[in-house]
C-alpha cells in the first residue's frame, strides 16, 4: 500500500488547489487567533514593548504585506527563483506600508510607535490580501497546467506565503504563552500531537545519510545544497527528555525551572494560557533553553544530537517519535557548502553563526510545516519557543 503524502510534502509539491485550501484553512487560524487576542487584550490588541513579543495587529498586517510585496505588487511573481528581489513594486494598498511592516527594515522597537490600522482595518487589509493572492493563484494554476514542467517556478510564492503566515501563527501562539492568554484549542493545537509514555534507547549503525532537500518542490534556501554526510553509530532516545525527566534534574542540580511552571502544595503546575492545572510529566519538556538542554546533558552523560544524527534517525526509525516540541541539536545554524540566496534574502543568511538548528515541531506546529528536512533556528537563550530536545550517547 502506497503511503500518502503529508501534508508538509503537499505543502511543498502539490498544485493550487491544494495551496488554496491550505491557504483558507490558515487564514482560517489567523483570525481565530486574533479573535482570542481581542477577547483578552481588547480591541487595539495592545501588548508591552518587550523581547519576544510583537505589537499584534503589526504583526497580522506584516503578513498581509508579505503576500503582496512578493504577489500582489511583484511582476516578477511567476519567475519563482529567477525574481530579482529588488524589481520595482507597484503602490501599496496600505499607505507607506514598505517602511511600516518590512521586517527586514524596521527596528524591533520601532514597531510600537508607527501608526497602524484598527482591529477592522487590519482584518480588512488581511482579505484583501488573501483575495489579490487567491486570484494570483488561478492564473498559476493556468500557467501550471500550460507548462507542468514550469510548476515550482510558478507556485514558490504561493508556498513560501502560506509557510510564512503559518510560522507566524505559532509565534501567536508562543506570544500568547508569555502574556497568559486563553487560546481556543482548535487554533492553539495542531490535531495529533501525541504523547507517548515510554522512552527507549534506539541503536543506529553508522550510515551516510543525505542532508538538505533533494528532491523537487519548494525549499527553503537554507536547506540547499542537499549533500551526503558520514554519520557514526550512535544511541539516541525514542522520544524527548520528559518533564519528569528534567524535573529530576532540576531538583538534583538546583538548576533554575523554566517558565510557566511552578512548584505549589507538593505538585508542579503548568502555569499558562489563563489556566493552571497539573503538569503532565509525561509530556516532553517545553521551553527550554539550549543552555538547558547542555546543562542536563552534562548531568546525564549524554549529549544532544548532531542536525544530521537527528534526520537521520527520524527517516528511518519508526519506533522515534517527534513533533511535540521543536527539538535543540548540537549543531550551529550555518549555511551548507554551496548556499545560495533565495529571493527573500533575509530569511536565512542574517542569522547563521549565531543560533542554534532546530528539528521536528511542536504541538503548535502547523501541518504544512511539520516535516524531518526542514531547518529551524533561536538564539541559544530563547525560552519563549516551544522547544525541548532529547539526548544521544
Amino acid at each position: 500500500m502506497n503511503k500518502q503524502p503529508s501534508p508538509a510534502q503537499l505543502a511543498r509539491t502539490a498544485g493550487a488547489a491544494f495551496l488554496r485550501e491550505a491557504l483558507l484553512r490558515t487564514r482560517e487560524r489567523t483570525l481565530g487567533l486574533l479573535a482570542d487576542y481581542v477577547a483578552t487584550l481588547g480591541a487595539d490588541c495592545h501588548v508591552p514593548c518587550r523581547p519576544g513579543l510583537n505589537p499584534p495587529l503589526w504583526e497580522l498586517c506584516h503578513v498581509a504585506w508579505f503576500q503582496d510585496w512578493w504577489l500582489a505588487r511583484n511582476p516578477d511573481w511567476a519567475l519563482g527563483l529567477a525574481c530579482n528581489p529588488d524589481h520595482p513594486r507597484t503602490e501599496s494598498r496600505l499607505p507607506n506600508a514598505d517602511a511600516r511592516l518590512n521586517s527586514s527594515t524596521i527596528a524591533h522597537d520601532t514597531r510600537w510607535e508607527i501608526g497602524l490600522p484598527d482591529l477592522q482595518g487590519t482584518r480588512n487589509y488581511l482579505q484583501s490580501a488573501l483575495d489579490e493572492t487567491l486570484k494570483l493563484l488561478e492564473k498559476a494554476d493556468e500557467l501550471c497546467r500550460e507548462h507542468p514542467e514550469k510548476s515550482d517556478q510558478f507556485l514558490y510564492f504561493f508556498r513560501l506565503s502560506l509557510l510564512h503566515e503559518q510560522m507566524h501563527n505559532e509565534a501567536a501562539v508562543f506570544m500568547a504563552k508569555l502574556l497568559n492568554i486563553p487560546l481556543s484549542p482548535q487554533y492553539a493545537r495542531r490535531a495529533g500531537a501525541q504523547v507517548s509514555k515510554s522512552n527507549v534507547q534506539l541503536e543506529i549503525p553508522a550510515s551516510k545519510w543525505v542532508l538538505g532537500w533533494q528532491t523537487s518542490g519548494f525549499a527553503f534556501d537554507n536547506e540547499l545544497p542537499a549533500h551526503t554526510v558520514q554519520i557514526g553509530a550512535f544511541q539516541i532516545d525514542s522520544q524527548p527528555v520528559s518533564w519528569a525527566q528534567y524535573l529530576q534534574f532540576i531538583q538534583a542540580t538546583g538548576h533554575t525551572a523554566p517558565p510557566f511552571i511552578a512548584f505549589e502544595q507538593g505538585l508542579w503546575m503548568n502555569v499558562a494560557f489563563g489556566q493552571k492545572r497539573p503538569l503532565n510529566l509525561h509530556a516532553p519538556a517545553e521551553n527550554l533553553s539550549w543552555f538547558d538542554a547542555q546543562a542536563y546533558c552534562q548531568w546525564a552523560g549524554r549529549r544532544l544530537p548532531t542536525e544530521a544524527e537527528w534526520e537521520y534517525a527520524a527517516h528511518t526509525q519508526p519506533d522515534m517519535t517527534w513533533g511535540q516540541v521543536w527539538e535543540w541539536t548540537a549543531d550551529t545554524f550555518l549555511p551548507f557548502a554551496g548556499f545560495k540566496m533565495h529571493p527573500y534574502v533575509d530569511y536565512s543568511q542574517p542569522w547563521f553563526h549565531d543560533r542554534k538548528v532546530l528539528k521536528g515541531a511542536s504541538w503548535a506546529t502547523a501541518p504544512e510545516m511539520v516535516h524531518p528536512k526542514y531547518r529551524n533556528y533561536f538564539q541559544p537563550e530563547r525560552q519563549d519557543v516551544l522547544s525541548g530536545f532529547r539526548t544521544c550517547k
